[in-house]
């Protein structure tokens, strides 16, 4: 995980920039195998539900959290605004990937189970996914 976690950030001026069209990117977190039309719609929701990572072989959600960071911060018009909601939340994968590539500080709410981040828009040019730069420790706070 912290491997793939310092290749985005090191790529993130190239292959893993924040603002993208994922459907023609090589970064190795970015899913770029979703229908075509999934990178065309400026998103206003969603769930990272999937897939599970909680046995060894298992591919976890490394590469979905990723992938909806530049999808919201990707959008072309409507809402600047995008909650992302990550399932599993508790779970250290989705709590270190979601702190590192939807940026602890765009963290609203979390519970046992789901955390909710608010992303914004973003220029093409940007090569940050957070404005604070030091992500990987700590833990959000939970709210009921």
């Amino acid at each position: 995980m912290k491997e793939l976690i310092a290749s985005a950030k090191e790529q993130s001026g190239n292959e893993c920039r924040p603002v993208q069209n994922l459907l023609f990117s090589e970064c190795k977190l970015g899913l770029n195998d979703l229908p075509n039309h999934v990178y065309e719609v400026d998103w206003d929701v969603i769930l990272v539900d999937g897939p599970r990572g909680d046995w060894p072989d298992a591919p976890g959600r490394m590469s979905p959290i990723f992938t909806a960071g530049v999808l919201a911060r990707s959008k072309k018009s409507g809402n600047p605004k995008t909650h992302v909601f990550v399932h599993d939340f508790s779970g250290k994968v989705e709590r270190v990937c979601g702190n590192e590539f939807l940026c602890k500080e765009n963290l609203v709410e979390t519970t046992h189970s789901l955390g909710h981040y608010i992303l914004e828009k973003m220029e093409e040019s940007s090569v940050k996914y957070c404005k604070n730069h030091n992500h990987s420790s700590g833990s959000a706070s939970s709210s009921s």
